[in-house]
């Protein structure tokens, strides 16, 4: 969820599912799920078009769009903090 809702705070405009599907390597099933409980928290807004082949916009809310220092915060923590995996420190003890 998190990773859906980084790209419609940190590129707003509408997205259409299969780019969200693309940038996130994704199954349509568990993008299409996390995409409807996104909507019924009032994160998203769902757009469709009446076209063929069929067009689905999503747009995150203002409620979303508050989140945006959120991840700020935490990419700024992440470059101050190396994330590489590193060999286990373990402690003897007795």
């Amino acid at each position: 969820m998190l990773d859906i809702l980084y790209i419609f705070t940190q590129d707003p405009g509408p997205h259409r599912f299969v780019d969200i599907q693309q940038r996130l390597s994704l199954s349509p099933n568990t993008l299409a799920e996390r995409l409807k409980d996104l909507v019924a928290a009032g994160l998203l807004t769902r757009t469709v078009y009446n076209e063929i082949p069929p067009r689905v916009d999503y747009e995150a809310t203002a409620k979303a769009h508050e989140l945006a220092p959120v991840f700020d915060t935490l990419n700024a923590w992440a470059t101050r903090n190396d994330l590489k995996p590193q060999a286990p420190v373990i402690h003897a003890v007795g």
